[in-house]
């Protein structure tokens, strides 16, 4: 986007030069795509630009980075944990070892013996150990089914997080929720964190302003950081941006681990002095 309304046409020559540092150092700053992710990619290869705009004017412009975890590794966990569960507790699988040793002690026992009135004792002990056995197992089958929602719950608990994303708004002024508070973050303008009202429900985020932002005024519980603009000659140079990250609020600290994936002098660099 740029200032002003109108009809887009293509960079020239030197919006699109700064444009392709812009994108080229935003690609290089935020996090690489982890272990066991995929990421999709927005605005990095927007070459168009307002009809209207002026050197000395700002090209608002948002690129966007999204890392979803594969849906194999929840897939595994799940099957991880029901082989757990149909296993049975330790006590559980020590008595069907103890069963199963058994078994095979008569087993051998009735191999060797010709006697009939052995082996007849032999099969009725061995039908009875079968018999436990078989409650054994539907007892564990039973408390796998009764406690199902509750171990996926766990395996939810231990992988991590389903998405994280990236949002990078340059040259542009930026609403705050007034529920954000201040988060410590260095080289930053205002860093803010807050669990309501981030971009999706149920989302925790973190948002830095870098460049010379000034904090204006409140408009309907958020508050507005006015980017000064400064005449760099081409409107696709960035004078200042907002980074969000969010993710799952379960997962905040993972989150902020992300967070400190990004290289903030990098970005920093970018800007004016």
């Amino acid at each position: 986007m740029g200032d002003g309304d109108g009809p887009t046409r293509k960079m020239n020559s030197s919006e699109a030069t700064a444009f392709n540092d812009l994108q080229r150092t935003l690609k290089s700053a935020i996090p690489q795509v982890p272990a066991n992710y995929s990421a999709t990619y927005g605005g990095f290869d927007s070459r168009e630009i307002f009809q209207g705009i002026t050197p000395e004017q700002m090209n608002r412009m948002a690129f966007t980075a999204k890392y979803t975890l594969n849906p194999g590794v929840r897939e595994s966990g799940q099957q991880t944990a029901l082989m757990d569960m149909t296993k049975g507790s330790p006590d559980q699988q020590a008595k069907r070892a103890a069963l199963a040793a058994k078994a095979e002690e008569l087993k051998q026992a009735r191999k060797h013996t010709r006697d009939r009135a052995e082996k007849e004792r032999i099969r009725a002990e061995l039908k009875k150990i079968n018999e436990e056995e078989n409650a054994l197992t539907g007892e564990i089958a039973a408390n796998a089914s009764a406690n199902w929602q509750g171990n996926m719950q766990q395996v939810d608990r231990a992988l991590p997080a389903k998405e994280l994303s990236v949002k990078v708004l340059v040259n542009q002024n930026v609403h705050v929720q007034d529920v954000a508070r201040p988060y410590q973050a260095s080289g930053t303008s205002f860093a803010f964190d807050q669990s309501e009202k981030c971009q999706d429900s149920g989302n925790y985020c973190i948002t830095l302003l870098l460049g010379n932002f000034t904090r204006e005024k409140k408009i309907s519980g958020t508050t507005q950081y006015t980017l000064r603009n400064v005449n760099l000659g081409v409107p696709t140079k960035p004078r200042g941006m907002a980074v969000i990250v969010t993710g799952p609020k379960e997962k905040a600290e993972s989150v902020r681990n992300f967070l400190k994936q990004i290289d903030v002098g990098k970005l920093q660099a970018l800007l004016p002095k």
